[in-house]
């Protein structure tokens, strides 16, 4: 099933955090109104135990994308070239890769663009910048070379694997 993303370009209303626990790691959600604005991960520290029902349908989506439909609402920002690529992102199926490379040459970029987009990427717990890996290896993710961020992209990658969804 789908992840359905809207795009607004005004956020209005009180400012909430909701948090989604996930492979020993947590994705904040940061809200104002019904509107995300940042989704990061965040990794170490003791996770949420409990969730709002939002908080519940993103993990359940995250856990199971075959059987989960989710719709967000996100807050349009970033460049033009980072728009394009946080779209391109979108399409690269769950329990697939991209390198940066091949998605530098699919939307007329290079290959360094595109790990500056992913890098700025404030949604990358919803738009899947952890799908990107480099020619001879993993790559970076959130702004990190190695460490926590790495591995925690090493787990959701073979998680997605695992959930037997390559090519469909």
């Amino acid at each position: 099933m789908p992840l359905h993303v809207v795009w607004q370009a005004v956020a209005d209303g009180d400012e909430s955090l909701l948090s989604v626990p996930i492979l020993d790691a947590e994705l904040r959600l940061t809200m104002v109104g019904e509107i995300i604005t940042d989704a990061s991960w965040h990794v170490g520290g003791e996770l949420t135990k409990a969730l709002s029902p939002q908080a519940v349908r993103v993990q359940s989506y995250l856990l199971n994308p075959r059987q989960t439909e989710l719709y967000v609402t996100l807050l349009s920002q970033g460049s033009a070239h980072g728009n394009a690529v946080w779209n391109a992102l979108l399409a690269i199926p769950v329990g697939q890769v991209e390198t940066y490379s091949g998605l530098a040459e699919k939307l007329s970029s290079g290959p360094r663009a595109i790990a500056g987009a992913c890098r700025n990427n404030p949604y990358a717990g919803i738009i899947p910048c952890h799908r990107v890996v480099a020619k001879n290896g993993i790559g970076g993710f959130m702004g990190h070379v190695d460490g926590e961020f790495v591995a925690l992209k090493h787990r959701l990658l073979e998680y997605e694997r695992g959930l037997g969804l390559a090519g469909e």
